[in-house]
């Protein structure tokens, strides 16, 4: 019942999370305001807007004129609640909960933005850190482990001081929103265990890495191919909060 609550909230997030990756490039607000079509800006209606449904029962098109909507508000109110429930499985009904759900919360729209923008806002990082750290410490001390608000603050530390480095010394290979997005990983990562900080990492760089690789080929070699680098962190840490475990234990061979 848990998760499945946990499944339901994350696709009614998925919903607004949606209409954040939307407007916060454009410096609009995101708590006000109707949504609208982009293309004859007429305003949407309450049956317009139930997540998933909606989008299904007009075939990705709106109402009014017809024009084609794009897939990111489904596949955002799908994944989101998948994650949600997912993280609810993981770490069942547990302050951390909500910790992480914060996490996939904010990395959502973060992703979105970064893949169509090239930017990762400060903003969201700021929020997913004030709100995350709070819960990982009171968590932490209900579990009678405080030992892992240490290693959350190395775990954070580490990942900030290394991707800096990374980003003084690799000119225009990395942006700033990298570093920030770097240290809200590391501490999330660094909660759960330290060894899971490196391998959360390496599967971003491997991620990236691997379809960077693509992108330049399919661009005919062009080295400068800009590639959000964001979206694959992101994947990277929640593939390692969700079988960090397994991923450990497969690398130290036991």
């Amino acid at each position: 019942m848990f998760v499945t609550l946990l499944v339901v909230l994350g696709v009614l997030s998925g919903s607004y999370l949606g209409v954040v990756a939307d407007r916060l490039p454009r410096e609009e607000r995101t708590s006000t305001g109707r949504s609208h079509c982009d293309a004859c800006g007429a305003a949407l209606r309450w049956f317009e807007l139930i997540p998933i449904l909606s989008w299904l029962v007009q075939r990705g098109r709106c109402r009014r004129c017809g024009a084609s909507i794009t897939w990111a508000p489904l596949l955002m109110e799908i994944l989101t609640g998948t994650l949600f429930g997912a993280m609810g499985a993981r770490f069942g009904f547990h302050l951390e909960t909500a910790a992480f759900v914060v996490l996939v919360g904010v990395l959502m729209p973060l992703g979105l933005i970064d893949l169509r923008t090239k930017r990762l806002p400060r903003q969201l990082i700021y929020v997913a850190g004030a709100l995350g750290a709070p819960l990982l410490v009171v968590a932490a001390l209900i579990a009678d482990e405080p030992q892992r608000i240490w290693w959350a603050a190395v775990g954070g530390g580490g990942a900030l001081a290394f991707f800096l480095a990374l980003y003084l010394g690799w000119s225009g290979g990395m942006g700033d929103g990298d570093v920030r997005l770097a240290g809200l990983l590391g501490m999330y990562l660094g909660w759960i265990g330290l060894s899971h900080v490196p391998i959360g990492l390496f599967l971003g760089f491997l991620l990236g890495a691997v379809v960077g690789v693509a992108l330049i080929a399919r661009n005919g070699g062009d080295r400068k191919t800009a590639i959000p680098f964001g979206p694959f962190m992101a994947m990277g840490a929640v593939v390692t909060v969700l079988w960090g475990r397994n991923i450990v234990h497969l690398w130290l061979g036991h």
